[in-house]
């Protein structure tokens, strides 16, 4: 292959990830609308079910920071979150100033009703990789993810500019 033909690819690749990203929000859209949520809520979940993954706790300033909200807005939606069931504050055993948010079955059966669609359209792709293959998209695509937050990292925020 010649160089011309690598960048033809690359940018072709780059133009791929980036339709997919803009799918991706729309398919949240849709659900977010069909569900009646706020897309900051599905956004929080899905912080939720990631700290949770890694063995870690949600605490509403870890979930703030996670979404880049302010303490007032951080407080709203976790009030909101909690007034549709989603999810539950419980006091920390070993701090009992601390509040741990805790997802409830009604979030969880909530998020398996809105992204199942969307994990069985997608498994049948995954399924037809070969070990190597699928192997070789995890690893890119674990790249493009550090990437993309070294690009987020070096983006210097405005004054004051934290989502409300």
């Amino acid at each position: 292959m010649d160089d011309k033909h690598d960048v033809r690819s690359a940018a072709a690749l780059l133009g791929l990830l980036q339709q997919f990203t803009v799918e991706t929000e729309r398919y949240v859209e849709a659900v977010s609308n069909r569900h009646h949520l706020h897309r900051t809520d599905l956004s929080a979940l899905a912080a939720m079910v990631a700290a949770a993954r890694e063995g870690k706790t949600m605490t509403p300033g870890a979930l703030g920071a996670a979404l880049n909200l302010s303490s007032p807005a951080t407080t709203a939606l976790v009030d909101r979150l909690d007034r549709a069931g989603h999810l539950a504050r419980r006091r920390s055993e070993k701090d009992r100033r601390q509040v741990h948010l805790e997802m409830t079955d009604s979030a969880r059966a909530t998020g398996s009703e809105l992204f199942s669609p969307l994990a069985g359209a997608i498994a049948p792709v995954i399924d037809a990789l070969s070990p190597e293959e699928l192997r070789a998209v995890m690893n890119f695509m674990q790249g493009v993810i550090e990437a993309t937050m070294t690009a987020r990292n070096g983006v210097a925020p405005t004054a004051n500019h934290r989502m409300e």
